[in-house]
């Protein structure tokens, strides 16, 4: 490979939000939504042998009823712009999944009207606001010719892997849970898998396509102070910048043992430009670390609470204790039992290994 010379730029294609999942906190008490009715057709249909679902109308919508709910709802119906799983008695009442076709084709805006009037001509009345929970995003290049790999990877990511099919490489996969990106053929994975031929009268193409996809969860969407829509909206460019300048990147292999000191590969200037001309609030670095230390110490201490509550009760009846033991009690009694494992050369270690890899975003 001639390192001096710097391929052009390649041309994108398509670029929004993929797929979202929001949870609306809706009153279904005085609404026209019939959950006995639901429940009946639903259970017709698990007796029936028509298939595995039923077309229902609802308000101004008409969807799918699925046979089966949705952990830890009840219900589920779908069409091609949503998925809504939904039950009675729990907040937030409805979990509900945008789908790519109907993004893709009203946008985030047209599609959360189309739910919100759908909400209202069941009689569905909000009683907070929604909270995002997961949020994808996809950015898609003309690639006519693949000459990067996993090794070409950069990541803070703690895992890494790739995926090749009759030894041509088609995906390529950092991190997992709440951060996951992606590079990875879409015309091959349409072919073989999603089905969505649409994509083809989008791009204007039906070849050499690749896509770089962003799926980040609530985990890691809530300490960058994104709850609603509106904040997806303002922040969205503020958590992309701050993956593709920080997190990872993709980079031109050089004789450089050092793989940070390689250049970017076109497709991620590429991308880094794309993701400049988003709307910045400027708040990348305080997002990515100061308020993301916040939230992990409060799920942190929140844990440790659950688990204290526990032991609490453990040692009220140990103890023979009419009265449960109070939390300043429960404290004040956890140095004598917590001695009891500690190794202080062990814990100096350990602490230390954790704060290493916090460092690497290891979390």
């Amino acid at each position: 490979m001639n390192n001096l010379a710097v391929p052009p730029l390649p041309a994108l294609l398509l670029q929004g939000l993929d797929s979202l999942y929001v949870s609306f906190y809706l009153d279904v008490t005085n609404s026209a939504l019939d959950l006995d009715e639901i429940a009946y057709q639903r259970e017709r249909l698990r007796q029936s042998r028509d298939g595995k679902f039923t077309r229902i109308e609802l308000g101004s919508e008409a969807f799918a009823l699925k046979t089966h709910g949705r952990f830890p709802y009840s219900y589920v119906i779908e069409n091609e712009l949503f998925s809504v799983a939904f039950a009675e008695r729990m907040q937030p009442s409805f979990h509900v999944q945008f789908l790519s076709k109907g993004l893709w084709q009203e946008g985030l805006d047209g599609l959360e009207l189309r739910f919100r009037s759908w909400a209202e001509s069941m009689g569905l009345v909000e009683q907070r606001l929604e909270t995002v929970s997961r949020a994808d995003w996809a950015f898609d290049f003309h690639v006519p010719v693949v000459d990067f790999s996993a090794d070409h990877l950069l990541s803070k990511a703690r895992k890494t892997s790739a995926y090749k099919d009759n030894r041509a490489l088609q995906t390529i996969v950092a991190g997992k849970g709440d951060v996951v990106i992606r590079l990875y053929d879409k015309v091959a994975e349409i072919e073989e898998s999603s089905g969505k031929s649409f994509f083809y009268e989008l791009w204007g193409r039906t070849s050499e396509i690749w896509r770089v996809e962003f799926q980040l969860r609530g985990e890691r969407l809530k300490p960058a102070g994104v709850r609603s829509l509106d904040d997806l909206r303002g922040l969205q460019g503020d958590l992309l910048r701050e993956l593709t300048h920080n997190h990872t990147s993709l980079r031109r292999p050089t004789g450089d043992s050092n793989l940070s000191r390689w250049p970017l590969h076109p497709l991620w200037t590429a991308l880094q430009a794309e993701i400049g001309h988003m709307p910045q609030s400027g708040l990348i670095r305080d997002i990515d670390e100061k308020r993301l230390l916040e939230y992990r110490i409060h799920r942190q201490t929140q844990s440790i609470y659950g688990s204290l509550k526990g032991l609490a009760a453990l040692l009220s009846i140990a103890q023979g204790e009419a009265e449960a033991l109070s939390l300043r009690d429960l404290i004040g009694q956890l140095e004598d039992e917590l001695v009891i494992h500690h190794e202080h050369p062990v814990w100096e270690r350990d602490v230390r290994t954790r704060i290493e890899g916090y460092a690497l975003g290891q979390w």
